[in-house]
């Protein structure tokens, strides 16, 4: 009666996933013998499979088709291409432009604070519109006495 009450234990594992090796290995090993319960007779056409399953080789060998990389020109010809269109796109985009450095400190000061002034004045252009919405709301406080 112990046994049983293992097996069931363990079927009950396995049916939900929880079973480690060696306790399929019990369950395979008990399912593959001849003294079975006969309310548990479905699992052992399935553990029987399992093991005609695991015995099984195949007879088929693979051989991977290899070509020769010469003979797809095609592979090298794109990368010829995407190198050359590398160099002329990096070349075009460093040759010929005026980063606007400075080699004049004093100068780059100047030219930062004008930039900052351009990027303040942008900025503060929308404390005008708050500024109307303190009016709008210390005037609807006074009239309507809201708080």
């Amino acid at each position: 009666m112990k046994r049983e009450d293992t097996i069931k234990q363990l079927l009950d594992k396995y049916l939900e996933g929880q079973t480690d090796i060696k306790e399929e290995k019990v369950l395979s090993d008990y399912f593959n013998g001849d003294d079975i319960n006969p309310e548990w007779m479905v699992y052992k056409s399935m553990f029987s499979y399992f093991q005609v399953a695991r015995e099984e080789q195949s007879t088929q060998t693979f051989v991977p088709k290899v070509r020769p990389f010469w003979k797809s020109w095609h592979n090298l010809a794109a990368i010829l291409m995407v190198a050359v269109a590398t160099t002329f796109f990096i070349k075009s985009q460093t040759t010929g432009q005026d980063l606007g450095t400075y080699d004049d400190p004093e100068l780059a000061l100047q030219e930062t604070i004008k930039a900052f002034d351009l990027i303040g004045d942008k900025l503060n252009s929308g404390k005008k519109e708050i500024l109307r919405l303190n009016t709008l709301e210390s005037t609807k406080t006074k009239y309507l006495n809201l708080k």
